[in-house]
């Protein structure tokens, strides 16, 4: 039964308010000073509370680790929401993944700048599929997934397939845009930085950019020396300059700070706009580049196109742009909703040189969709709650089958970022297939080879025995504290690390419930669908 008297709380010698305002505890914890809670979830509500709670990883939607077999539901994708509150317990449950036998579930997978493949489930009674690009037929095949090569990078295709059965009838097809240059890109490795760069755009025009840290709560910028702008806010990440003088030359430096007011990291730049005077090369066909730089705002550019002096663009039927530019930028997309432009470059007489499409597409990852087996949900308390050193405790019961790997965890606030060890404190993890053993962990990445780079993982791992996670609530938990890091179960000790690895970053809370997996292993024909992680309560304290 649910203790509602926060007075009952073992080891809480004295009430605090609890803090759900901004993200990260800046105070220094006093090791003699009685523990104080500065964060609960009792699940009291009839719903969860999505201004407490992310569902989604730090990483992104959509993206599968681990090789693991579910898709982590976010803002119900899919018509399926994992989240349950009833009687002050969250349930998150996973499903098997509920295909139509009547659809194909169109995705694609592109692998370089010239190919993709299309891939797609077979629906019951079908014998072909058609393959039409930008309406023309360029493929009948049997299986499910069509390889398409030779393509332009930066270019919209328009892809539809058709399935037909035994006798050539058509019984369904859909669409999908594919560019390719939407594709994932791996960069070498290196040091963090604000990657602060000028562009040019004429000789009274310019911007800095830079790469937002993950922690970022604000930035100063200074224009020669002088502070030029104080931008209050994590997502900025620019500054336009439209009064610039001909054959002017200006140093910029940005400074990123977190919430706390600490430095993360500054950065020094030059804007020459003498450079306005060097043309940029021409190129023989048009192609379009997409810059994302938040949710709602993007930006289209190209080179110049070899035989043009104008351009125009269009935002589906409507005109919104003619001159003599090669940018555009836009401030009011719609996360969920795809945007597809068209822009045509034009000769001096009017002749039509080239045009190309270009979609903005921030629609749901109907890649993961399409691959995964298994529905199911992840709460993180990344944006409203981060902190440093720390008792946490959840009263959790987790399902038993082959397969399911419920967890409460613990990850560095700015992963892969500008704090390099990434440190990661399992709090439990707990296997179906074994649900009398809780596993706790502890990991972190270290420069062994000296090369400057933090790129080995290191681990403390241990098990604990428990009775039987899956039929009985347990209070899992730890303390953090300085240079310690101590498990415990039910309140009994079962694992500790002591020394300079213990992590001192600001870190936030994580509860998942995955599926298949290099840890677990495959679900099994016993495995049992739906089943569900539940949470009775979060709780934090701080000294």
């Amino acid at each position: 039964m649910k203790i509602r008297h926060l007075a009952l709380l073992a080891g809480l010698a004295q009430l605090a308010v609890v803090n759900d305002a901004l993200a990260d505890t800046c105070g220094v914890p006093d090791s003699n000073a009685p523990w104080q809670l500065v964060f609960s979830e009792e699940f009291d509500g009839d719903s969860l509370d999505r201004g407490k709670w992310n569902t989604e990883l730090l990483w992104g939607p959509g993206v599968i680790i681990n090789n693991e077999r579910q898709y982590y539901v976010n803002k119900g994708q899919f018509g399926y929401d994992p989240f349950s509150v009833r009687d002050g317990v969250l349930s998150i449950t996973a499903i098997k993944t509920p295909f139509s036998r009547e659809d194909l579930y169109l995705t694609r997978a592109i692998y370089n700048a010239n190919s993709i493949e299309l891939l797609w489930r077979a629906p019951v009674n079908v014998r072909s599929y058609d393959i039409r690009r930008d309406g023309a037929l360029v493929a009948s095949v049997t299986g499910g997934a069509f390889y398409d090569t030779n393509l332009r990078e930066g270019i919209d295709y328009t892809y539809e397939v058709t399935a037909r059965d035994a006798d050539g009838n058509l019984l369904l097809s859909e669409s999908i845009i594919v560019n390719t240059d939407e594709r994932g890109v791996s960069l070498p490795e290196r040091a963090f930085s604000l990657g602060l760069r000028a562009s040019v755009y004429s000789t009274s025009s310019g911007e800095i950019n830079w790469e937002t840290p993950n922690r970022a709560a604000r930035y100063e910028v200074y224009k020669d020396g002088v502070l030029y702008a104080e931008l209050d806010g994590p997502s900025f990440a620019s500054v336009y300059e439209s009064n610039l003088q001909a054959g002017e030359i200006h140093t910029y430096r940005v400074a990123a700070f977190d919430r706390c007011d600490e430095l993360i990291i500054e950065d020094t730049v030059t804007l020459d706009t003498t450079a306005a005077s060097a043309p940029v090369p021409p190129v023989e066909r048009l192609v379009v580049g997409l810059d994302r730089y938040s949710d709602t705002s993007a930006e289209l550019s190209w080179r110049p196109v070899v035989g043009a002096t104008r351009y125009t663009i269009a935002d589906g039927n409507v005109p919104v742009y003619d001159g003599s530019g090669r940018s555009y930028f836009v401030d009011d997309l719609v996360p969920g909703e795809d945007r597809r432009y068209r822009v045509v470059a034009y000769a001096a007489d009017g002749r039509e040189v080239d045009a190309v499409t270009r979609t903005i597409n921030d629609a749901a990852n109907t890649f993961a969709l399409g691959q995964q087996s298994f529905l199911s949900g992840v709460i993180t308390s990344y944006d409203s709650f981060r902190f440093l050193y720390g008792r946490v405790e959840a009263r959790a019961r987790m399902p038993a089958g082959g397969g399911f790997w419920s967890a409460f965890w613990l990850l560095n606030a700015y992963y892969n970022q500008d704090q390099p060890e990434d440190p990661e404190i399992d709090i439990i993890e707990a296997l179906g297939g074994n649900v009398t053993t809780a596993n706790h962990a502890y990991h972190y990445r270290s420069d062994t080879d000296g090369d400057g780079f933090d790129d080995t993982t290191v681990s403390s791992e241990a098990l604990a025995a428990v009775t039987d996670f899956s039929t009985n609530f347990h209070v899992y938990g730890v303390i953090w504290e300085p240079g310690v890091i101590i498990w415990t179960i039910d309140g009994v000790e079962t694992y500790r690390v002591e020394g300079d690895e213990v992590s001192d970053e600001q870190m936030y809370l994580i509860a998942n419930l995955a599926v298949g997996g290099n840890f677990p292993g495959p679900v099994t024909d016993s495995t049992p669908f739906p089943s569900s992680y539940e949470i009775d309560w979060i709780r934090v304290y701080q000294r």
